[in-house]
């Protein structure tokens, strides 16, 4: 497993050099994903990859659609909704190229991502982790102290650690994750009908989301 905070999905991601189009500002559209926690770099590669696998002639708009795909690919947790709403308008193989995916994984991927936001097809491979998060301030982490008591929140997909003194919310999914300092411990949610877990180790600066693999 990784030793830094990253995602497992992430191991292999597309690759390439996005094609303009007109009416669509690529450098502003990178921006814009760095902005809202993710990758441009991940954006760019991800929509290349997907642009190369359209047909001739794409129009603006397809092209836009598979532009949201990639962001979310990149990482940005609130395009997920959206990437997933239109995710059947963008011809398979562009999608599944976008998404890094094999294109006979992408109708599996898509049905069990709209009920677990943490599921990719090699998830059972890697035993259930989905990603680390946090790691030392000193090696270009988040934290200065090991985390603990990590609990679920009633948010799908959100999660509270303790470091130190201080208190963190994470929000994540199978290709983002995002850490938020809070000033005070938070009221306990009920985690009711969570699968995913936040587990912490001894003397590690990581949290890892962890899925059993039954779920």
């Amino acid at each position: 497993m990784i030793r830094r905070p990253g995602h497992l999905a992430d191991t292999e991601p597309p690759t390439g050099v996005p094609t303009d189009v007109a009416g669509l500002d690529l450098e502003r559209a990178g921006l814009n994903v760095e902005a809202a926690g993710g990758s441009a770099e991940r954006f760019w590669h991800a929509l290349a990859a997907g642009q190369a696998a359209l047909p001739a002639g794409a129009s603006t708009d397809l092209v836009v659609t598979l532009a949201g795909i990639a962001g979310w690919r990149a990482g940005v947790l609130g395009l997920r909704g959206d990437a997933l709403a239109h995710l059947a308008e963008v011809p398979p193989v562009a999608a599944a190229a976008a998404l890094g995916i094999p294109e006979t994984e992408l109708d599996a991927f898509a049905e069990r991502q709209r009920v677990d936001r943490f599921w990719w097809p090699g998830r059972a491979a890697a035993r259930g982790y989905v990603c680390a998060v946090g790691g030392f301030a000193g090696l270009g982490g988040a934290w200065t102290a090991p985390p603990g008591d990590a609990r679920p929140l009633d948010d799908d997909g959100s999660f509270t650690v303790r470091t130190g003194e201080r208190w963190w919310r994470v929000d994540a999914d199978v290709w983002g994750s995002r850490l938020v300092a809070l000033d005070r411990e938070p009221p306990p949610g009920h985690g009711a009908g969570a699968t995913a877990s936040l587990l912490t180790f001894a003397e590690s600066y990581l949290a890892w989301v962890y899925v059993p693999e039954t779920a």
